[in-house]
């Protein structure tokens, strides 16, 4: 997933939801890694992925 917009702005809910739950399946698959002690490179991906979106989400307003 791409996050390459503004720096600062308003997400409407709808995208907040699919940012979210892309932001859910990311935790889930990081999770499963690290049980497993797999791939670490790939953790690290998934970490940064994470990073970014919480970053995204903090600079933006949400609009209902």
């Amino acid at each position: 997933m791409n996050i390459t917009s503004k720096d600062k702005g308003t997400i409407k809910s709808k995208s907040l939801v699919e940012l979210l739950r892309h932001k859910v399946d990311l935790k889930k698959e990081l999770i499963a890694l690290k049980k497993l002690h797999e791939n670490e490179e790939h953790q690290k991906e998934l970490s940064d992925s994470i990073e970014k979106i919480e970053k995204f989400l903090s600079q933006h307003r949400i609009q209902k």
